[in-house]
Order: C-alpha cells, then structure tokens, then sequence
C-alpha cells in the first residue's frame, strides 16, 4: 500500500510535469487531432481536469455536479491550465488532510470497486498515459516537446 505522504510527492511531480506539457502545446491548436478517431487536443487536455474533478468526487466524497464536464467547453489553453491547475489544487490539499485509513476504504467507481489509494494510482496513470499522448500532439501541432522523464529532441534538460 502506498502512503499519503509517498502518494502526494508523487502526485505533486506528475502534476508539474504534466503542466510542462500543457503549457507546450500550442495556443492556437486545440482543434488539432492526429487521426480521425483520436480526440482533438482540447477533449484530450479536458481529461486531465476531469480526472482530478473525479477524484474529488470518489477520494474525498465531495458532491459533484455530472454536468459539469458534460457541459465543459474551456474557451482557451489557458482556461484549461488554470481549472487543472485548481482542481489540482483542491486535490491536494484534500489529500494533505488525509488520514492513511481512509486510503483503505472503497471506491466504486465503474462498476469497480477499488480501495481509494489504488484509484489515486488508477487517475495517476491515466494521466501519465494521456500525458503521453499529448506530448506526441505538441510535437505534430509544431510545439516543442519538453523533458518529462528524461531529455527531449526539444529540451535537453532532465526531469528526474
């Protein structure tokens, strides 16, 4: 099992890292999709900011509004950094108060039921995985791709 204190260090690393490649994209191209079944670049970076709405709702129990993100349609890049930068925020400060029972209590989130430190994991590597995804989108989209485990074409700094 993974603890609190492990469990935010890891989250507050993913979380700047995924904003590095955020902030890489490029302004004018949330339309851009690489392929015709690939969702374009603003439903993408949408995702980060449901997952975090996600886990507020099923990690902490708070009340969620489901039309929120049904109905969500960010006007700009930078709309989309700043709600993901918020709910973040909101996140972590409710993981900070944490205590390490509540980690082993169950979620049930899809039919799924899911001790709430495995869904911490669960929405952690899912945004590594659509990270991942838009880090392919800034290149194509004529970004430059930052360093995210380790130097890029783009950026020959290291994030580790």
């Amino acid at each position: 099992m993974i603890n609190t204190q492990d469990l935010m260090k890891i989250y507050k690393k993913e979380i700047a890292t995924t904003l590095k490649v955020l902030r890489a994209f490029p302004e004018n191209r949330l339309d851009f999709t690489p392929h015709e079944r690939s969702s374009n670049a603003k439903k993408l970076i949408s995702t980060f900011v449901f997952e975090m709405y996600l886990l507020e709702s099923y990690a902490f129990g708070e009340k969620i509004d489901g039309s929120k993100f049904q109905n969500y349609n960010p006007g700009s890049l930078q709309t989309l950094i700043s709600d993901f930068e918020n709910e973040t925020s909101r996140v972590i400060s409710n993981l900070e108060r944490l205590k390490e029972e509540d980690l082993l209590k169950t979620v049930e989130f899809a039919g799924v039921k899911t001790p709430v430190n495995e869904f911490f994991l669960k929405m952690l590597f899912d945004q590594i995985h659509h990270r991942g995804q838009l880090s392919v989108y800034v290149r194509m989209a004529g970004g430059k791709v930052p360093s995210i485990y380790g130097p890029s074409a783009d950026d020959p700094t290291t994030n580790m």
